[in-house]
């Protein structure tokens, strides 16, 4: 095998008295796709972090090209050629999409200033050899999370990197911009570039890498070609053992008692079809659908985080000026698809941040306790083994699964009648996937009525008693029983659209 063009060797890093990493030997290959797996917590973000000069190890060092090196910054090793493309976007939603590109990198005339048609040229010439269609002239805030994702892949392909990190790099992406991802990726391994892939989904894993390393608790539990494992030898090197079933058993569909949801000609903001949907108690319906087939309007819609025309009843009420403060007051609570625009305080703890919603539960004399909101985030941390220092640091030091964690406590605070969870397991390692699929199953043999909204195919077909399937806007079918299978949902959804009423496939 050829010299690897980036290295970590005995890569040790401490946060006080708190090892985090622990002499760790890491290789990135020319022309290979090596997987850094891992639990939430394992250190993957950390060794990351000190291979591009965010952290300085405490012990061991950095290689390129076999030569030691010990980057000041993120900027030094980007002018090594080392780019990152990170789980939590770094783009300014107010540039457009050629300025965040090219940020800090501007073509410049000669007298200094920023040349905007050398710019839109630039961007536009990257964005057609990536396969990326994009307007250089568009603004961030104008497009999806998905489009965005791949702002953030032709930012860290500008300088002609050696080695791509891809940190989480499907969690926004359908399953058909992740073909084009995986394309993507082929083309710059044929080119001789290092890639390495952290992901949770393990079957990407398996079809885009060519080597895998597995981190726990600080430690390389296990590390080779690809070809060596199989999905239960990397959960078990991940877990520490056997996880057994990742779904527990449905409880299929309640038929015979009032909803605790009803729908009935609800439009979304942007003119989308009137969408009718029931939700009973004691059961997981999902929302399946391409990216930008309506699934988050919807919800948000449902909520009250965004304007809808129709009736939305709860329990046979109808629920009229729907904001989302009335809808947590009446038992309707949202988990949301970005957490880091629309669910998280990120200078606030991670105490603060889990008891957000709930800040007057087990206030006396109506005044309010930090140290009450300490002692009920400690029931998150424990129920789903958050990785966490202590619940006073800020959430943003947490790695994006644990911040994920915080959020789906402080839905439960809520004790809630109806859930709408958006992507609840983006960015989430297995084992606390399978915590929270035992948790929703819980929650809905105890009445509360649940819609999942995922992008994980596998996630929609393990986990939900009914699936309807969204496409331009509208649910296109229901499937049931048997006919819930990623086929089947991605026959629907990247069909054609055509006329008629939703048919049940049963």
């Amino acid at each position: 095998m050829a010299d690897p063009v980036l290295a970590a060797q005995g890569m040790t890093k401490l946060f006080g008295s708190n090892e985090v990493l622990r002499n760790v030997d890491f290789e990135v290959i020319a022309g290979r796709t090596i997987a850094l797996c891992g639990e939430n917590g394992a250190g993957k973000s950390t060794l990351i972090k000190l291979m591009t000069g965010v952290y300085t190890p405490s012990a061991g060092q950095v290689l390129v090209d076999g030569e030691p090196v010990a980057f000041a910054g993120p900027k030094e090793a980007i002018a090594a050629g080392i780019a990152v493309v990170h789980q939590e976007f770094s783009t300014i939603s107010a540039l457009t999409v050629a300025e965040n590109v090219f940020l800090e990198k501007e073509p410049r005339n000669r007298l200094g200033l920023v040349d905007r048609r050398a710019l839109r040229r630039d961007c536009a010439d990257l964005l057609q050899e990536l396969g990326i269609d994009l307007d250089p002239d568009t603004t961030l805030d104008r497009l999806s999370v998905a489009e965005a994702q791949m702002v953030e892949i032709a930012k860290a392909l500008r300088s002609r990197a050696r080695v791509l990190i891809l940190d989480e790099p499907t969690a926004v992406l359908s399953h058909r911009e992740i073909d084009h991802l995986f394309r993507i990726l082929g083309d710059l391994r044929e080119q001789g570039m290092g890639l390495v892939y952290v992901s949770h989904r393990l079957d990407e894993i398996f079809d885009v890498c060519t080597d895998i390393c597995v981190l726990k608790d600080g430690d390389v539990t296990s590390a080779g070609p690809i070809e060596d494992y199989d999905h239960d030898r990397v959960v078990a090197a991940m877990v520490g053992r056997s996880l057994g079933e990742l779904f527990p058993p449905k409880s299929g569909p309640a038929s015979d008692v009032e909803p605790a949801l009803s729908l009935r000609g609800l439009v979304a903001e942007g003119g989308a079809p009137p969408v009718d949907l029931d939700l009973r108690p004691g059961e997981i319906v999902g929302l399946a659908g391409l990216v930008g087939s309506g699934r988050t309007e919807l919800a948000l819609a449902i909520f009250g985080a965004a304007r809808g025309a129709g009736t939305v009843a709860l329990s046979g009420r109808t629920y009229r000026r729907r904001t989302p403060g009335r809808s947590l007051a009446g038992g309707l609570a949202m988990l949301t698809e970005d957490r880091k625009a629309n669910g998280l305080f990120p200078d606030a703890s991670v105490a603060w941040n889990f008891a957000a919603s709930t800040l007057g539960k087990g206030a006396r004399a109506l005044a309010l306790s930090p140290r009450n909101e300490e002692e009920r985030s400690r029931s998150v941390v424990e129920r789903f083994s958050v990785v966490v220092d202590h619940v006073g640091q800020p959430i943003s030091a947490l790695s994006g699964g644990n911040q994920q964690k915080v959020l789906i406590g402080r839905l439960l605070e809520n004790a809630p009648r109806v859930l709408l969870l958006d992507e609840p397991t983006r960015g989430v390692d297995v084992a606390t996937k399978a915590e929270i699929y035992r948790t929703l199953r819980a929650l809905a043999r105890d009445g509360v009525a649940i819609l999942v909204i995922s992008s994980e195919l596998i996630e929609i077909v393990g986990l939900c008693d009914r699936v309807h399937v969204m496409r331009d806007g509208a649910i296109a079918t229901e499937l049931l029983g048997d006919a819930i299978t990623e086929d089947g949902i991605m026959a629907v959804a990247a069909a054609a659209t055509g006329g008629g009423e939703p048919t049940p496939h049963v």
